[in-house]
């Protein structure tokens, strides 16, 4: 069911609520990461109850092989969470999440400041000094070779700690991806046969060391895929270049700002890219994809928003990215949040611009991708007076609940899976959809919900059907999870919105693009729907196109899945650059 979850998380990763009845606790341990530049830091925090109930805590930092670092002060007042290292000149201050599941905040260390996000784990999840044999350590990278000929950059990284004589800690990344320092479960040598787990995400590896001991051959596991592997030893990970991303000097200004949305009570945190001059300047309010994300919408080592950003500032045309709420910089709580929460956010940025001298107000308009695209129609339809134009990057013209089975469909089919899997995911994602719908779930137990799914695949050939119920995770911890993630407020709500109910409202100009090869938001699915809705709203100003051999995010692909992102050096095609400033000039009366 992996592919079903993947389907699902690719739409957003949404956490359950907390009961408001239910008193917060931070008492277990907390897994984040620190992002300094490229540099990327593991912090690990443990909690337990001290006397007079009081915390007490200590941290890890596996990387610089520090394990069991005492806190000194560690509180919770509310939902404010604060904990101080005052040996290392540490401290993090943040808020605690409606569902009790992450803690964001600000770490802060010798004056330097760093965005952290830190979420639940468990004990044996947590990375941790382990009796792994010598001859293991050091960085072995290779690529996991996929059905549709396709791969993907992996490396296992085992390496020593200071103090712990015999003792080393081991991580994998997920390079193309972009997930790092993920901890190894467990890893062992036996004779030349390697084998390690990562339950985090219920991957396992086997293979066989080769006499030199620097190559490792052997099979991939993860759901129902058995996939060849080999990691060679090397000195250091390969990085994917992005020759696209702007570096300064730049020529325009850049200016950090913070704004206000009154309504949600919410301080957002972005960048302003102004041209060199004095204006008054047309402006886009740029609004993200689903899921948390940044004012650069960074993903897998891309930054298309800052690619976007500095193509339109050259091109005269001043840009506002920021933070989504609760992310980075922002303050505001992102998991519990709707579209509609982050309609409220995009049109305070709107309002933002709209009162700048450098910016010319009749001339403010949103560039959504994906779920922007989504989001943009509704700040329009909502301030028609205000939004002087839209461009929707794989916008989406129909329900959620649509989408999210179409594009389950392609996903899946771009695995490389059989039909009669692909059939089986679609018809298994269908059914949970009907229960939820229906108001049915509820009333299932967990044995007539896991009875129903197996039911859905006694049509499968002998060896598609046992290796769907000894995937991993097994089918019925898969479908526990999807069931907890499409029953959360953001999913809920983007199932049953219709977004032509917006885009029938919408008055301004219109561009809305699609890369061909997109298995996300697929044109065939959403470009005439979008189309049809803004004409019968009596809307003339519209143009929609379809860029040949683009994915979703308007990179040049081969397959469009969302796994071959990574591996692409390009991040925003030169021609849909160039459509979006064309447009923007021209609609702007700028040409």
């Amino acid at each position: 069911m992996t592919p079903l979850l993947l389907a699902v998380s690719l739409l957003g990763p949404v956490l359950p609520i907390e009961s408001a009845e239910d008193k917060p606790t931070i008492v277990g341990h907390w897994l984040g990461v620190l992002e300094v530049g490229p540099t990327k830091l593991t912090l690990v925090m443990h909690v337990g109850p001290g006397e007079g109930g009081s915390l007490e805590g200590s941290l890890d930092t596996p990387e610089q092989r520090a394990f069991g670092v005492p806190l000194e002060t560690i509180a919770l007042e509310g939902r404010s969470v604060r904990f101080e290292d005052p040996a290392n000149n540490a401290r993090f201050e943040g808020e605690l999440a409606g569902d009790g599941e992450t803690i964001s905040g600000t770490f802060t260390q010798r004056g330097i400041v760093i965005p952290l996000t830190l979420s639940r784990a468990e004990a044996a999840d947590l990375p941790r000094p382990m009796e792994i044999p010598g001859r293991l350590q050091g960085i072995w990278e290779g690529p996991i070779e996929l059905p549709m000929g396709q791969t993907l950059r992996v490396a296992l990284r085992v390496e020593p700690i200071a103090g712990w004589p015999g003792q080393r800690s081991a991580f994998f990344d997920s390079l193309d991806q972009g997930a790092l320092g993920i901890p190894v479960s467990a890893i062992s040598l036996e004779g030349e046969r390697v084998r390690f787990e990562i339950k985090a995400i219920a991957g396992t590896f086997e293979g066989t060391l080769n006499e030199a001991g620097t190559t490792i051959e052997g099979t991939w596991s993860q759901s129902i895929l058995k996939l060849p592997l080999t990691l060679e030893k090397v000195e250091k990970l390969t990085e994917r270049a992005r020759p696209q991303e702007p570096k300064p000097p730049f020529p325009y200004r850049v200016e950090e700002l913070t704004f206000e949305n009154p309504e949600a009570g919410i301080t957002l945190a972005g960048t302003l890219t102004l041209p060199e001059g004095d204006g008054p300047f047309p402006a886009a309010v740029m609004v993200s994809g689903s899921g948390p994300q940044d004012r650069d919408e960074t993903l897998l080592g891309h930054k298309p928003f800052l690619v976007i950003a500095d193509h339109l500032t050259r091109a005269g045309i001043a840009v506002l990215r920021f933070d989504d709420r609760g992310v980075g910089e922002s303050t505001g709580e992102f998991a519990t949040a709707t579209s509609e929460d982050f309609a409220s956010d995009a049109l305070a940025a709107v309002r933002t611009l709209r009162n700048r001298p450098e910016i010319d107000r009749e001339a403010v308009g949103i560039i959504g991708h994906s779920e922007g695209g989504l989001v943009g129609p509704m700040v329009a339809a909502r301030a028609p007076e205000e939004v002087g134009f839209l461009v929707l990057l794989a916008g989406t013209g129909v329900t959620g609940k649509e989408i999210l089975l179409h594009q389950t469909e392609l996903i899946v089919r771009a695995s490389g899976l059989s039909e009669s899997l692909i059939r089986v995911q679609v018809d298994s994602l269908r059914t949970l959809l009907s229960l939820i719908e229906e108001g049915r779930v509820d009333e299932l137990s967990e044995d007539e919900l896991h009875a129903l799914m197996r039911d859905l695949t006694a049509g499968l050939e002998p060896e598609d059907r046992e290796a769907l119920e000894n995937s991993n995770p097994p089918l019925a911890e898969a479908t526990n999870l999807a069931v907890e993630r499409l029953q959360a407020p953001w999913f809920q709500f983007f199932l049953e919105y219709d977004p032509k109910s917006a885009l029938k409202r919408v008055r301004c100009p219109v561009l809305a693009l699609f890369g061909e090869k997109d298995v996300q938001v697929d044109p065939a699915q959403n470009a005439k729907q979008i189309e049809d809705a803004l004409a019968s709203g009596g809307n003339d100003r519209v143009v929609v196109e379809v860029l040949p051999g683009l994915n979703h995010l308007f990179q040049h692909a081969e397959t469009g899945s969302p796994l071959e992102y990574g591996a692409i050096e390009e991040t925003f095609a030169p021609e849909a650059l160039g459509r979006i400033s064309s447009w923007i000039r021209e609609a702007t009366g700028r040409d």
